[in-house]
C-alpha cells in the first residue's frame, strides 16, 4: 500500500479507536457521556460560565446546553446561580461531584497529552512540522464542515 493511504487508514483507526474509549469514559464517569463532561469541563474552565458561553465554546446551540445544563444539575453536578443584581442572566458552577468529574477528566487528558508528547520525541523537528500540517489541515477540513452544518449547508 502507498504510504499516503496508510497514513489515512491509520488516522480512520485513530478516529474509530477514539470513539470507542471516549477517554475512558464509560468505565469512570459511568452514567454521564462525553458531551456532558466536556460541559462539565467548560462550566469549570470559563469565567462566569453560562448557556451562551457554553455554546460557543462548544461549538453547539444555546438549546442544547440548556438542555444538558438541566440534565447536570438534575443529577447533581452543577448548580446554576444568578449574580446580584443581574436576575436575567443564569450561571452556573460545579458541585461536589462535578468537581471530582471535572478533576478526573482534567487527569486523564493530562496524560493523554504525555503520553502523547512522549511519542513525538521519537521524530524529527521536520518530522514533527509535517505531522502539525497534515493535522492542521485536517483540522481545517472538519472546521469547514462544521460550519456548513451550522449555517444549513
Amino acid at each position: 500500500m502507498d504510504q499516503p493511504n496508510a497514513i489515512l487508514d491509520a488516522l480512520t483507526r485513530i478516529t474509530e479507536r477514539a470513539d470507542i474509549f471516549r477517554h475512558g469514559c464509560e468505565e469512570l464517569f459511568g452514567e454521564i457521556n462525553l458531551t456532558e463532561v466536556h460541559c462539565l469541563h467548560w462550566i469549570g474552565t470559563l469565567d462566569h460560565p453560562n448557556v451562551t458561553r457554553i455554546a460557543r465554546q462548544m461549538q453547539m446551540t444555546r438549546g442544547a446546553i440548556t438542555k444538558i445544563t438541566r440534565k447536570l444539575m438534575g443529577r447533581a453536578f452543577v448548580e446554576s446561580f444568578r449574580k446580584p443584581g443581574n436576575e436575567k442572566e443564569l450561571y452556573f458552577r460545579l458541585s461536589g461531584g462535578g468537581v471530582a468529574l471535572f478533576e478526573e477528566h482534567r487527569r486523564q487528558h493530562e496524560q493523554a497529552r504525555r503520553e502523547k508528547l512522549e511519542l513525538l520525541q521519537a521524530f524529527s523537528p521536520g518530522e514533527q512540522t509535517a505531522i502539525l500540517g497534515f493535522l492542521e489541515g485536517v483540522n481545517l477540513q472538519l472546521d469547514a464542515k462544521l460550519k456548513g452544518r451550522r449555517s444549513g449547508e
